[in-house]
């Protein structure tokens, strides 16, 4: 798609459109070729589309413009466009890297099928997460929710799910900061079953939850204030399914953040991944795990705590990477004992 996606860039630029503009066009030729119900916020990507000066160029644009549209009906390649203009702006302000579809598909995969379900991604990016949610519930009735500090990234995933025009799906929309004390997010509190997530990685968070376990003991940055956030979000017996970095999970300064962890959760799987994993996505190495946590309550339980050490994700991990097809995470969730541990229907 990198190819594609260069020649599409180097048209636009002959028609002297570079940059966000280009994005801007593209997102906005989907709301209204696949005649999307329109909210304020896409009303103002189609007002800002249409200031953007064409150059005496407009039939061409929107040639070109069909064309994007008519081979992606479906916007499944949207996200990937939008990192191909924006990902190093997005990477650099937000400690954030863009969650690669096979692992974004696994992870949509561990979650038990449970009509009206509640699913909520407090840190949507490109929706990538809830695309493939929309997907697994597409016969069942379900509520998805989206935030992003970033107001572009929430339009961008509300018009993913709005392509999809299933009318048993509720969608609701936020733009807020999860870390700020006042926030509408919280009138959830209590009634998500699952929360699937990318948060941002090693964040400091000067202004918290006073209330959070972790904070209180000295952990200020917003991968592990992200977990306690999760706790407040979810019902007793929820699942947060995310994705957190490896030294987590590993190193010896932060064995006391795990032990607070299990006061409140039961630890339902611990997935070890490769490093490189957001190689194709971010240009990084930087490492991520899995984790699987299941809120305590009464009656609330996890029969297995799965562990697997994840060689290969069905992607390239570096540029010599020729085992790429290959996927362990996916072959993993095909056990019989992983879904039985996991509860998967």
């Amino acid at each position: 798609m990198k190819d594609e996606f260069k020649e599409i860039e180097k048209r636009f630029r002959e028609l002297g459109i570079e940059g966000d503009d280009v994005f801007t066009l593209i997102s906005s030729k989907y709301v209204q070729f696949l005649n999307l119900d329109l909210s304020e916020r896409l009303n103002s990507l189609i007002e800002k589309a249409n200031n953007i000066n064409l150059n005496g160029s407009k039939s061409k644009i929107e040639e070109l413009l069909e064309g994007i549209v008519k081979n992606d009906k479906n916007g499944k390649h949207l996200p990937a466009l939008y990192q191909f203009f924006h990902s190093k702006r997005f990477r650099d302000n937000t400690g954030k890297f863009f969650t690669p579809r096979n692992v974004a598909k696994s992870m949509v995969e561990m979650l038990p099928l449970k009509k009206n379900a509640i699913i909520f991604d407090p840190t949507c990016g490109a929706g990538t997460f809830l695309f493939e949610t929309a997907k697994k519930w597409d016969d069942l009735g379900c509520t998805l929710l989206a935030n992003d500090i970033d107001n572009y990234l929430v339009t961008l995933t509300e018009i993913i799910l709005k392509i999809q025009k299933n009318k048993k799906h509720k969608l609701k929309f936020f733009n807020e900061n999860i870390y700020a004390s006042d926030i509408s997010i919280k009138d959830y509190n209590n009634k998500v079953d699952y929360i699937l997530a990318n948060p941002p990685f090693s964040l400091k968070i000067e202004n918290f939850n006073p209330n959070s376990k972790l904070l209180k003991n000295g952990y200020k940055n917003s991968d592990a204030l992200f977990i306690d956030l999760a706790k407040e979000l979810l019902k007793e017996g929820g699942k947060l399914v995310c994705l957190l970095p490896h030294s987590i999970i590993s190193n010896k300064e932060f064995l006391d953040l795990r032990k607070i962890v299990e006061e409140d959760w039961h630890i339902n799987a611990i997935m070890v991944l490769p490093e490189g994993v957001f190689q194709a996505t971010a240009n990084t190495t930087t490492r991520a795990d899995i984790i699987i946590l299941k809120k305590k309550g009464k009656g609330v339980a996890v029969s297995k705590t799965v562990f697997g050490n994840i060689s290969s994700v069905g992607q390239a991990l570096n540029s010599r990477d020729a085992l790429f097809s290959k996927d362990d995470l996916s072959e993993m969730l095909k056990k019989q004992e992983v879904r039985k541990a996991l509860e998967i229907n």
